[in-house]
């Protein structure tokens, strides 16, 4: 929520609702950075509201969204050092001509020119001259900048008729009047304000963007989505790592149920997600190993699969990865995936216990006992995986049963299957993927 005040400063946002609060933390970014006065509480943010100009907000967006804008690319390529003259003439030609690296607004702009290496003050030169309708263009036209979010006709406009956001913009000439009461378009309801531009800044800079509403202060909202210092490293270029990561900063100062505003490119309309208490916890348990382990897609007959996005939508909706487990195991060759797939259901179902290593234990025990004979071992382990994939768990029970009688080795955890195999189901997931023909991370044998 806006609202005028008098004093130092002029205009004061309160986090009121989700549009506010991404539009706080875009205002913020950019009055730090282009190092302009402003007073902040864990409430409200207070500016002079015209010290966002349109030049300045353009000149913002081209530092912020850099690697989005064709024409600093160019001025990159112009002023870098190449040992052959003719690859920095052919990379600069391919952002001014007609392909798929560059974008209309540059093809409109450098009609009919082309760099021949003597001409950079020219190239330079247009690039000055219309710096701000380039900035402007991108901008609003970039599938990942302004447009994914907003109406792109609403860039740097005064307040419009319906907000300006992204599945609240309405086409009121069309579709005002059977969204009105009474087909009375004086009666329509919306809320829209030009900070709403500043949005853009707030969420990730990743296909699938999020924005943390963590607005219990502006320091914890501000701090929560910092994207910037993330967005460079490798979890950056991925979403659903970020939101690994952000979410794992965030466990140690925020012990309350966090609202995720999530948008999709290929969606008109953003979506929410919650945080609960219980899968932030889950999220601060995983480490660096298990979430590498994670990013990479796994194939599936002809399909690839993204185990990242299935095990975040998991945790989020505390839901268990007993299916993905048992497709895992039915495919085979998964070992690695498996046990740290096991590792995070295990924290889904209760926390880390040491009953997992009892468990890995045993089927290690039961692997040397039959290490001269890997047929019957890989006998056994396709028959425990067809019973707990068929939901037999009592078939589970009796195969232990056998096994450790065949070995006269102690199975300790079959004890705590037989008195509750849903509640200590990992332990079975982690016999069964330790039992089975283990293989390095790069396909090596053990």
């Amino acid at each position: 929520m806006k609202e005028i005040i008098e004093g130092e400063f002029n205009t004061r946002l309160y986090p009121s609702d989700w549009r506010w609060s991404a539009a706080i933390v875009g205002v913020s970014k950019y009055l730090k950075g282009c190092d302009l006065g402003y007073n902040q509480t864990d409430d409200y943010l207070e500016f002079n509201i015209e010290e966002i100009t349109d030049e300045k907000y353009l000149i913002f967006t081209e530092g912020y969204f850099r690697d989005s804008m064709h024409h600093k690319k160019v001025e990159d390529l112009l002023e870098t050092t190449w040992s052959e003259e003719d690859q920095r003439i052919e990379k600069v030609n391919e952002k001014l001509s007609k392909n798929t690296s560059t974008n209309t607004i540059m093809l409109k702009t450098f009609k009919g020119i082309e760099y021949n290496g003597q001409n950079n003050m020219d190239i330079k030169e247009i690039i000055d001259r219309n710096r701000l309708k380039l900035i402007n263009d991108t901008f609003k036209g970039g599938r990942s900048l302004y447009y994914n979010f907003c109406n792109e006709n609403s860039l740097l406009k005064e307040d419009r008729n319906s907000c300006r956001i992204r599945g609240y913009s309405l086409d009121m000439s069309k579709k005002g009047k059977s969204v009105s009461y009474m087909r009375d378009t004086s009666t329509f309801v919306y809320s829209d304000d030009k900070l709403f531009d500043f949005i853009p800044f707030a969420f990730s800079k990743t296909r699938e963007a999020f924005f943390i509403n963590n607005n219990f202060t502006l320091e914890q909202l501000i701090k929560t989505n910092s994207w910037d210092s993330h967005d460079r490293t490798e979890a950056g270029k991925n979403m659903r790592s970020n939101l690994f990561y952000r979410v794992k900063e965030g466990v140690n100062f925020i012990d309350y149920d966090v609202e995720i505003i999530y948008k999709e490119r290929e969606k008109d309309y953003f979506e929410t997600i919650y945080v609960r208490e219980k899968a932030r916890k889950v999220f601060d348990k995983i480490n660096d190993k298990q979430l590498k382990a994670l990013r990479k897609p796994c194939k599936i007959k002809n399909d690839f699969i993204k185990i990242e996005k299935i095990v975040t939508d998991n945790i989020l909706n505390e839901v268990k990865l007993d299916d993905l487990i048992d497709m895992l195991l039915k495919e085979g060759n998964k070992s690695y995936l498996i046990s740290h797939l096991i590792k995070i259901n295990e924290l889904i179902y209760r926390g880390v216990t040491d009953k997992q290593k009892t468990a890995y234990a045993s089927a290690v025990q039961i692997r040397k006992a039959l290490k001269n004979n890997p047929n019957k071992v890989r006998a056994y382990e396709q028959r425990l995986i067809r019973a707990i994939t068929l939901k037999d768990y009592d078939g589970v029970c009796e195969i232990l049963l056998y096994l450790s009688i065949y070995t006269q080795v102690s199975i300790e955890v079959a004890i705590d299957l037989f008195e509750n195999f849903e509640d200590n189901k990992n332990l079975a997931y982690t016999f069964i993927n330790t039992l089975g023909e283990k293989k390095k991370f790069k396909g090596e044998q053990k």
